[in-house]
């Protein structure tokens, strides 16, 4: 049976997301994912902005509504810069200016860029002026115990003391 180039996309799209059987899209049978570091570090991987390329990418194409605008200059600079990376993605951040400028609903699109909102359930409280705001505020989960506030990556799998730092699981 031969597929309109569309309908093999959806197929492809629908079988990532496990809403085809595992033979419908010529896999073996894969075992459900069973842990929330292995759940986390999918998101992550799989994010947006995933490695130090897609990065400057973005920056490069900085389009009117990208998250990253609701930062101020020097502060999207100073995030921009603490953000370090591996082949799990994001390693560190700094999570400084995110405090200090964003609301709820705007560090979780920013988060999202990089697969991490989980660590809003690590921040200190932001503004919440916004349903939105107070909605995300209510979904943050508890706190990821193998991402380590104040810490920065500083190798692989070493995370070292840094104020103001997140060292990410997958370092």
């Amino acid at each position: 049976m031969k597929l309109r180039p569309g309908l093999m996309s959806f197929v492809v799209f629908a079988a990532s997301l496990g809403a085809l059987p595992s033979s419908a899209h010529g896999l073996q049978d894969v075992p459900p994912i069973d842990s929330q570091a292995e759940t986390l570090a999918i998101a992550q991987k799989n994010a947006p902005i995933n490695s130090a390329v897609r990065l400057q990418e973005h920056l490069q194409s900085l389009s009117p509504d990208s998250p990253l605008r609701s930062f101020s200059v020097p502060a999207r600079q100073r995030f921009v810069a603490s953000l370090r990376f591996n082949e799990a993605g994001v390693t560190t951040l700094r999570y400084q200016d995110i405090v200090e400028e964003l609301s709820y609903s705007e560090a979780y699109r920013v988060l999202a860029l990089f697969g991490v909102t989980r660590v809003l359930a690590t921040l200190p409280p932001l503004r919440s002026e916004t349903l939105d705001d107070e909605r995300i505020r209510t979904l943050e989960g508890p706190p990821f115990h193998e991402d380590h506030y104040n810490y920065a990556c500083t190798g692989p799998h070493t995370c070292s003391r840094s104020s103001q730092d997140i060292c990410m699981t997958g370092c």
